[in-house]
C-alpha cells in the first residue's frame, strides 16, 4: 500500500482529491492533505510517503519549491502537480526536479488515477532494482516512529520495543505552538532550534521531538521512575527553556503540559491533557500552562449563547466599540470552564460567521469577498490551539467588520430596507418580529431597537400600517367581502381587522369602500 500526501491551498480540492478518488483501487492510501508546501515538508520530514500531489500555486510554499525540497532531501517520492492551463508553463520548469506527472486540475478526476499508475509503476521497478541493505535505525527514531503511531494513530495496536527499555520510565507530555514567527527571517529550522535548546534544558530526561505542523509540536519526556526528576522539576526546566527561547530565538512560545504518567500507554491521554493545558492559555507572548493546576468552574449562570448574541449585536452598534472587550471577557469564561476547546472553536466560529453572515445581509457596496473571508476564518479557528489565538481570531473579525459597516450611510439605512422588504413579501402570513429577526440573522431586540430608532416607529405598528395599506387597495378596485379583505392581509380575525382599519383610517372598512362607489 503505498502513501499518498495531498497538498493544495483550497480546502475544497483537498476533500475532492481523497474522496473522489477510490484510493484503495489502486494500491494506495491517502495519509494526509497539507494547506502549503512547509506544512508538507515538514509531514514528510517525520512520516514516510511514497507520493506527493501538489498544487503549483500556493502560499508559504509553493508547489515548485515543495518539489524542489523533496528532489534534494527525499529522491524516492514522486511528485505529481496539479496545474491550470495558465500556469502550464511555470509547470514544465519543474521537470528538473524529478516531477512525475502534471495533471490539470479540471480533469484530475480522469487523468490523476492514470498518474497515480505511472508513479506506483516507477516505485515498484526502482524497489526491485534497489538491492541496497535496509539502513540501521537508531533509537531515536525508533522511538519517534513508535510515540508518533503510538499517540495519532488510533487505531494503532504499537508495542514498544524491548530494547528501548521504556518499562522502568515515567513520562509527560508537552503541547507545543509557535507564535509570530518568520521561518525566512530565522533563516534556521524550528525543529532543529527547539531540539538543541531541549538538549541544553532537559538534562537529566529523554526527550523526543514530534513536529506535528510547521508551528506545533509535541514532546514526550521520560525520566526513570526511581531517579530525581518529577513534574515540578520538568516545569522548571521549561520555564529555563521559555528564557532560553526568548533570549536566542525571539519568538513567541506556548507550552502546555500534562500530569506525568506511568506507562507509555497512558500517553495518548497525557497529550489530550497537555493540549488542554496549552489551550487555556489567554495571554499574549510566551508562556506555560500545567493541567493539574487548572481550575475548572462548573460553569453555574455561565451562558455562552448571551455572550455570542451579544456580542455580534456589539460588532454592528454604532455607538460603541466594546465588541472586542466582551469577546475578551467571554474568552476568559471560556478558559476557565468545562468546555472542551473544540466547544470553545465552536463558540467561536458561530461568533465569527454570525458577524459575517450580518454584514452579508446589509448588502455593503464594498470590495469584499464575505466568502473568503469565512473560509479564511475556519481555517484559522481550526488550526487554533489557545484561547488566545481564538480570541485574537474574533477580534480581527469584529475589528474587519466593524470598518466596514460603522459610519456608512447604506449601512444605517439598510436595516429599514430589509425589514420594510421582509413585511412587503410575508405580510399575508403570520409575521412577527422574530420572524423578520430570523431572516436577517439578527437577535430581536435589536432589530425591534434599531428599527424604532431610525424609522421612529417599532416593527408590529409598521406591520399593522403595511396591512391597512393594502386592505385599503383592496376595497378600493375590488368586490372581496370584508373577511375576505382580511384574511388577504393577514388578519385571521374580521372583527379584529375592522377595529384596527377603524383606527389608522376613522372610519371602517364598508364606509371606506362606500367612497369609492
Amino acid at each position: 500500500m503505498l502513501n499518498i500526501l495531498i497538498v493544495d491551498d483550497e480546502r475544497n480540492i483537498r476533500e475532492g482529491i481523497v474522496k473522489l478518488i477510490d484510493w484503495d483501487s489502486y494500491g494506495c492510501k491517502v495519509v494526509n492533505s497539507c494547506a502549503n508546501g512547509n506544512v508538507a515538508l515538514s509531514y514528510i520530514r517525520e512520516n514516510p510517503v511514497d507520493i506527493v500531489v501538489t498544487d503549483i500555486k500556493m502560499p508559504l510554499m509553493d508547489g515548485l519549491e515543495l518539489s524542489k525540497s523533496i528532489y534534494e532531501s527525499f529522491p524516492a517520492i514522486k511528485v505529481i502537480i496539479l496545474t491550470a492551463y495558465s500556469d502550464f508553463e511555470m509547470a514544465k520548469r519543474a521537470i528538473r526536479f524529478g516531477v512525475s506527472d502534471f495533471i490539470i486540475k479540471n480533469d484530475f478526476i480522469d487523468e490523476l488515477p492514470k498518474a497515480i499508475e505511472k508513479a506506483s509503476k516507477s516505485i515498484e521497478e526502482e524497489r526491485k532494482n534497489n538491492s541496497a541493505p535496509e539502513p540501521v535505525i537508531g533509537r531515536g527514531e525508533l522511538l519517534k516512529n513508535y510515540y508518533r503511531s503510538l499517540i495519532f494513530d488510533k487505531n494503532a495496536k504499537t508495542q514498544p520495543d524491548g530494547s528501548l527499555c521504556l518499562l522502568t520510565k515515567d513520562f509527560c507530555m508537552c503541547a507545543c505552538v509557535v507564535d509570530d514567527y518568520d521561518k525566512k527571517a530565522e533563516g534556521r529550522d524550528l525543529t532543529e532550534m527547539f531540539g538543541n535548546i531541549m538538549k541544553i534544558a532537559l538534562k537529566d530526561c529523554e526527550y523526543t521531538l514530534l513536529s506535528v505542523t510547521v508551528d506545533f509540536f509535541a514532546v514526550v519526556i521520560s525520566f526513570d521512575k526511581a531517579g530525581a526528576v518529577n513534574l515540578t522539576r520538568i516545569v522548571d526546566y521549561f520555564n529555563n527553556i521559555l528564557i532560553m527561547i526568548e533570549e536566542f530565538m525571539r519568538i513567541d512560545v506556548k507550552f502546555g503540559l500534562s500530569r506525568t504518567v506511568d506507562s507509555t500507554e497512558k500517553l495518548p491521554d497525557a497529550y489530550e491533557d497537555a493540549k488542554t493545558a496549552l489551550s487555556r492559555i489567554t495571554t499574549g507572548g510566551s508562556g506555560i500552562k500545567v493541567f493539574g493546576e487548572l481550575v475548572m468552574e462548573a460553569g453555574g449562570d455561565f451562558d455562552p449563547d448571551q455572550y455570542i448574541n451579544r456580542i455580534s449585536d456589539m460588532t454592528f452598534d454604532e455607538t460603541s466599540d466594546e465588541a472586542a472587550d466582551y469577546l475578551k471577557e467571554f474568552c476568559d469564561r471560556l478558559s476557565t470552564s468545562r468546555c472542551s476547546f473544540e466547544q470553545c472553536q465552536l463558540y467561536m466560529l458561530v461568533i465569527c460567521s454570525t458577524v459575517i453572515h450580518r454584514a452579508v445581509k446589509y448588502h455593503l457596496d464594498v470590495d469584499q469577498d464575505f466568502d473568503k473571508m469565512e473560509r479564511d476564518v475556519f481555517d484559522r479557528i481550526h488550526s487554533a490551539k489557545t484561547m488566545f489565538s481564538l480570541n485574537n481570531i474574533g477580534k480581527d473579525i469584529i475589528e474587519k467588520v466593524r470598518s466596514l459597516c460603522i459610519g456608512k450611510k447604506n449601512f444605517k439605512n439598510e436595516l429599514v430596507k430589509r425589514v420594510d422588504e421582509c413585511i412587503k413579501q410575508h405580510y399575508k402570513e403570520e409575521l412577527t418580529l422574530q420572524y423578520i429577526s430570523d431572516e436577517l440573522y439578527l437577535s430581536s431586540s435589536y432589530v425591534s431597537r434599531a428599527y424604532k430608532k431610525l424609522t421612529g416607529i417599532n416593527i408590529t405598528e409598521k406591520i399593522t400600517m403595511y396591512r391597512v395599506g393594502k386592505a385599503k387597495e383592496l376595497l378600493e378596485n375590488g368586490t372581496l367581502k370584508i373577511y375576505e379583505v382580511a384574511a388577504n392581509v393577514g388578519f385571521k380575525d374580521p372583527a379584529y381587522f375592522t377595529n384596527v382599519f377603524i383606527k389608522y383610517t376613522n372610519m371602517n372598512p364598508s364606509e371606506y369602500r362606500a367612497k369609492f362607489l
